[in-house]
């Protein structure tokens, strides 16, 4: 609610007029690992600063840098910041994103560069100012916010579902919601149980590490000793690949998913969980 006689603070949601990439495409080189996106509106055509027109921003006002990062065994990652010149002498971050890449680093291409412009734009700029320092790193529960992440997937996935477990076909591969039968799925320490109780710890620690295990145990209505006798039948034959050093989760081997499809595992974990893995 809005008193009255007092005036809300405007929030900017208009879209950037045009987003310019510093050092340009055509200039940068192999070696380029960061850079800038800008409002074009921002300088002129001879390249000198120009003031908002507006009056609400400083010099450049959105700007958006990229920083491509080598993280040891991780490989790499492109961390996006995001900050606002409230006036011409201050500069807060808004917004911080870290993105996965595969071998190479892909170029910053110009329809990207519009799109997150127009993002930028977009945010509520109304925020505590000194909001990002490297302390709030060490302190955001980053495991959580995976977690969580899985499990509101998790939830909307459960609220297409009728009530004869049929998923209201909403997308192509849908993934149909399985309840346990009666006192649980019935697992034993044989290698074909064991490759399949492995397989679905692997995707479920993609979406996050933090208690993959009781989450599996839970939804399949089983004790934890019998998946964790599962994964350490999977880690002994070289199926699943040890966690790293203060990490919990796994990840499937070559050797693993070999053994899993020629197992029928597939068709069994789609029969316990309704998951369906693509071809």
């Amino acid at each position: 609610m809005i008193q009255q006689g007092v005036v809300a603070p405007r929030r900017r949601t208009l879209m950037a007029v045009e987003a310019l990439i510093w050092p340009p495409l055509d200039q940068a080189s192999n070696k380029v690992r960061s850079g800038l996106i800008l409002d074009k509106k921002a300088v002129t055509a001879k390249g000198l600063l120009k003031p908002d027109e507006d009056g609400l921003y400083g010099f450049l006002g959105h700007v958006i840098s990229w920083h491509d990062l080598k993280v040891g065994e991780r490989g790499n990652f492109r961390v996006f910041v995001h900050s606002l010149a409230r006036s011409n002498v201050q500069r807060d971050v808004i917004a911080v994103e870290i993105e996965k890449h595969a071998t190479i680093f892909m170029p910053v291409e110009l329809t990207e560069a519009q799109a997150r412009l127009n993002l930028a734009h977009a945010r509520s700029t109304w925020v505590t100012e000194n909001g990002f320092n490297s302390s709030l790193f060490r302190e955001l529960p980053s495991g959580r916010v995976l977690e969580d992440h899985a499990r509101e997937i998790d939830s909307y996935l459960k609220t297409l579902s009728e009530p004869d477990s049929n998923v209201v076909s909403l997308f192509e591969n849908a993934i149909k919601s399985r309840k346990p039968p009666r006192g649980g799925w019935k697992f034993t320490s044989t290698q074909k149980d064991s490759i399949v109780l492995a397989k679905l710890y692997a995707i479920r620690s993609q979406g996050g590490t933090e208690r993959v295990g009781k989450r599996i145990c839970e939804e399949l209505g089983i004790e934890t000793s019998v998946l964790y006798t599962a994964i350490r039948v999977a880690r002994s034959k070289g199926w699943l690949a040890e966690s790293r050093k203060g990490i919990t989760g796994g990840r499937m081997t070559a050797e693993g998913e070999e053994f899993f499809l020629a197992n029928d595992g597939p068709a069994r974990l789609e029969q316990i969980t309704g998951i369906k893995l693509g071809k």
